[in-house]
């Protein structure tokens, strides 16, 4: 269609002016169909083509997903927005994940927490990360920014930095944390001891012993008595 309008512009237009003219014009056709073909041509897209092993083979809005050990079931997970890569053995949870865990007779001792997790599908442990909360039913919390559950011995470990709350007020913090599910035993690897605010204060001299309304401060010593002189009777003794 348009070679066909080019086709009659330009005889059109060569009827009524010189050769000169006309070649000129043509020429100026001429590009102007160059231009209007590249500007039509498809060309291939550039962007980077993703492989299948980088593709989730599975997607879930919601999980449930269950961990046990000798028949037992040992956890409970719940997570939303799961992702599931077969080929590479491993799941990515992205949001809202929640584990409850069960003592040896299936009772409930435990609830984790966290935005988000890893699992290895050969061996189920899971690593989560991102504000970690870990609450027993005996009212100790600990929080973290990752930890990993072991679920061959049911134990959590976590290199982190690690708060514990006991359900009597007392606080520990350090790096490093070793615990079993229930929240029973545990430890942190390197406690943060902090010192009272007046530690330093005695850098200068020991403080005199008090107690209270009397000053424990040591007296100085009194002076020994004279000797004692003996009187003379004057008997002579014979």
């Amino acid at each position: 269609m348009i070679d066909g309008i080019l086709h009659f512009v330009f005889f059109a237009f060569a009827k009524k002016t010189s050769f000169r003219m006309t070649y000129k014009f043509a020429g100026l056709l001429f590009m102007f169909f160059l231009a209007s073909c590249s500007s039509n041509e498809v060309k291939p897209s550039t962007a980077p083509l993703t492989s299948s092993d980088e593709l989730p083979s599975q997607t879930s809005a919601h999980t449930r997903m269950t961990f046990s050990s000798d028949g037992k079931v040992r956890a409970v997970m719940h997570a939303f927005g799961v992702r599931m890569f077969e080929q590479k053995r491993y799941t990515l949870l992205d949001s809202a994940v929640h584990v409850d865990f069960f003592d040896r007779d299936g009772d409930h001792s435990s609830v984790l927490t966290s935005h988000r997790a890893f699992i290895d599908d050969n061996t189920k442990n899971m690593t989560a990360y991102d504000s970690v909360k870990i609450l027993s039913d005996s009212g100790t919390l600990v929080e973290t920014d990752s930890l990993l559950y072991d679920n061959a011995t049911h134990k959590m470990h976590s290199d982190a930095f690690v708060r514990i709350t006991e359900k009597t007020g007392r606080i520990t913090r350090g790096h490093g944390f070793e615990s079993d599910q229930d929240l029973i035993n545990y430890k942190i690897l390197l406690p943060i001891i902090d010192a009272p605010s007046n530690t330093f204060d005695n850098l200068n001299g020991p403080a005199p012993l008090t107690s209270p309304g009397h000053n424990l401060e040591m007296t100085p010593s009194l002076p020994l008595p004279p000797p004692e002189v003996k009187k003379d009777t004057g008997a002579d003794s014979r």
